[in-house]
């Protein structure tokens, strides 16, 4: 109760002497303030980067003893002053770091670093990196004090340029390599060219047994030593980081096409079966690099033909997913051959195997073709893998983004006179019959697929008698039984000229005598292009339609090829090749395939002979590498003289990266890389000329 009376004075009392006793001496706050100072020369000591005060106004600035020894000067030897800092810097440098300063200050900038070089009492240089920031302000807000440190850098800075050299170096040499890949491609595909293709065009003449087959094995050889040029040359690009990947608007199933007709040839005379199926929901046009797509599917379907002996090779592509205006294209590619043991399906995507080592001596090849492949997907944002089982076949997939082309295309035509014909179509092989029969009804075609001809003759027999007649019969030539030639022999027996009919084989010709004496009054080979089957349906049935009633048959056969034969040979081709066996090579193709060839041997020629009569001309074929005038700087000069429309197709060895976009950038349409096969420049001509007419 005491306590409870005490007066607020004692309260007070009490507290100040509370007070007193907890709060520090006199004494105790100068050793605490001597001890903060002792320990702040400490940092200064030990720190290795130099520290900095600087007054604004005053232009006094603080350097610690680091700053000074970084240097070479002893601690406090130099005034501390703005300008003494700044008569120490680079005279390349000073101009800058001076107005970067005042930048600061009138910026009010709160942080900032900056490089540069400081000279040395020696009179050398070291970069420092210099920090800093704004700590003190006056009453308007304008700064009046920064604080910073001074890191020397010098050690980094070397470094850096050693790096920077070594790059350079690594650049020069990448060049110097590029270079010489490109002189060797060159030297080695020009002759190629004329070993492969006065080889081809040896093998068309009258040989006996043993000289053809030594011409085989002539070119067989060349096709492997080029396909190993090529391997490595790709394997090189990819090594230095040179592939990049063009943007092109292409239509996918005329590439997946050709790309089967380019391997058909590779199966010879097995019994194998190439197939194609092709989504309903692919866009028309895609854009993408269109040539390294070939490639991944040239390469894994020559692989399927490689180790295929029977059965069949499917490419099949699909769109598995569209997001944005892209689309991820898969494709696929099974065959019926040897298969590859799991356990070695991972390492076949690696550089130089295979999945058996013994298969480099029975097939061939470098191994650096799945690789490769790997790469490009990697490239096309997608993937490759395989599955497979021994003695089975393997399943090859490969995915890959695309966008949507923006050109404005007209959907697949599906041709208006065929909606609604009733035709027949054989084949045994269930998978092809299955495509072959999905392709008509999706144009509005009554499709009847039959697996034998027994039950082909009856489906006949039962449509004529119900007065429902088929237009047309797509027959396959090789079938077990009652074969192709029979049955179409049968049909004309029992029901005369009627109905057209069409042959089809995984041959890659026809026996032209034997179709005709059958009946038949066309023929296209496996598998069968929608396009190529259309124009011929409706070529047949146009023809059907105007001939007479028992009138005598048509002495020729309707091919593909007879197709164009007319428009081939109003054809005429500028040709400018330095070259005289590669000259004498392309004008010996070209003019054995019905065209017309005028030759230049230089582009100053190329360039006089096209200017003097330049609508006698439907394309130039130019050569690159020319003596005088190259075929780059000829077609600058074409393009100049306001010749925009013809097109103008570049040749070269070379084949290496930036060759392609050199030539498109001249005014120069596509792009042929030698040795020159049949198969490309025809290909060249059915897009650039055949088409539009």
């Amino acid at each position: 109760m005491q306590d409870k009376d005490k007066t607020k004075e004692q309260l007070i009392g009490e507290l100040h002497e509370l007070r007193s006793r907890l709060a520090p001496s006199s004494r105790h706050r100068e050793t605490s303030s001597e001890e903060h100072y002792r320990r702040l020369d400490l940092v200064f000591d030990v720190s290795t980067d130099g520290i900095w005060d600087w007054n604004i106004r005053t232009g006094e600035t603080f350097f610690s003893p680091r700053y000074y020894t970084m240097l070479g000067f002893a601690p406090y030897e130099l005034p501390p002053s703005y300008d003494t800092w700044i008569d120490l810097l680079h005279p390349d440098e000073r101009p800058l770091i001076v107005e970067k300063i005042q930048e600061h200050v009138n910026l009010n900038a709160e942080s900032f670093e900056e490089e540069f070089r400081l000279r040395t009492k020696t009179g050398g240089w070291r970069w420092i990196l210099r920090r800093g920031k704004v700590v003190e302000w006056d009453s308007a807000g304008k700064p009046v004090r920064m604080v910073g440190t001074h890191i020397d850098i010098t050690g980094r800075k070397h470094a850096e340029e050693v790096i920077q050299h070594a790059k350079e170096a690594a650049e020069t040499a990448a060049q110097a390599k590029s270079a010489f890949l490109a002189n060797m491609s060159h030297e080695i595909r020009t002759p190629m060219n004329g070993v492969i293709g006065f080889t081809d065009l040896l093998l068309e003449t009258d040989l006996d047994a043993e000289q053809a087959d030594y011409a085989r094995t002539i070119k067989k050889s060349g096709v492997a030593l080029l396909s190993i040029i090529n391997d490595i040359l790709d394997f090189s690009k990819i090594e230095a980081g040179k592939i990049e990947l063009e943007r092109i608007d292409f239509d996918i199933e005329v590439l997946a096409y050709d790309v089967c007709e380019l391997i058909r040839p590779r199966i010879g005379s097995s019994d194998v079966e190439i197939l194609f199926r092709f989504g309903d929901d692919l866009p028309a046009l895609i854009t993408g690099d269109p040539h390294r797509l070939r490639q991944v599917l040239v390469n894994i379907m020559g692989n399927a033909a490689k180790f295929t002996d029977k059965g069949e090779i499917e490419l099949s592509l699909e769109m598995e997913e569209e997001q944005h205006g892209r689309v991820k294209i898969h494709a696929c590619v099974r065959d019926t051959g040897i298969g590859i043991p799991r356990d070695k399906i991972d390492s076949i995507f690696e550089e130089f195997h295979q999945a058996d080592g013994s298969t480099t001596r029975k097939y061939g090849g470098t191994g650096l073709g799945l690789s490769i492949c790997k790469q490009i997907a990697r490239l096309m944002g997608g993937e490759v893998w395989a599955e497979s089982d021994v003695g089975k076949g393997s399943v090859f997939h490969f995915t890959a983004w695309f966008e949507r082309s923006e050109k404005r295309t007209k959907k697949r035509t599906l041709p208006v006179a065929l909606a609604g014909k009733k035709v027949l179509a054989t084949d045994d092989n269930m998978a092809s019959l299955g495509i072959l029969t999905h392709i008509m009804k999706s144009a509005g075609i009554n499709a009847y697929g039959f697996n034998n001809s027994e039950r082909a003759l009856h489906a006949l027999h039962d449509a004529y008698k119900q007065h429902e007649p088929f237009d047309m019969c797509i027959l396959d030539i090789w079938m077990p039984g009652l074969n192709g030639y029979e049955l179409a022999q049968q049909i004309r027996k029992h029901y005369g000229d009627a109905v057209p009919l069409l042959a089809f084989s995984a041959s890659v010709k026809a026996d032209v005598t034997r179709c005709k004496e059958a009946g038949f009054d066309g023929f296209l080979p496996k598998p069968i292009s929608r396009l190529k089957l259309f124009k011929m349906m409706e070529r047949l049935l146009s023809d059907s339609s105007t001939k007479p009633k028992q009138a005598t048959k048509a002495v020729e056969l309707v091919t593909q090829h007879s197709m164009r034969e007319d428009v081939k040979h109003g054809v005429s081709i500028l040709l400018a090749e330095d070259n005289p066996v590669n000259r004498k090579l392309i004008i010996r193709l070209l003019t054995k395939a019905g065209y017309s060839v005028a030759a230049a041997g230089n582009g100053c020629e190329a360039v006089d002979l096209f200017c003097k009569e330049p609508k006698q001309f439907d394309m130039i074929l130019m050569d690159i590498q020319m003596p005088e005038l190259n075929g780059i700087e000829a077609t600058g000069r074409i393009r100049e003289k306001g010749f925009l429309n013809i097109p103008i197709i570049a040749m070269t060895a070379n084949a290496i990266k930036g060759d392609r976009e050199k030539c498109l950038a001249a005014g120069m349409n596509d792009y042929i890389a030698k040795p020159v096969k049949r198969e490309v420049v025809f290909e060249m001509l059915r897009k650039w000329i055949m088409e539009k007419e």
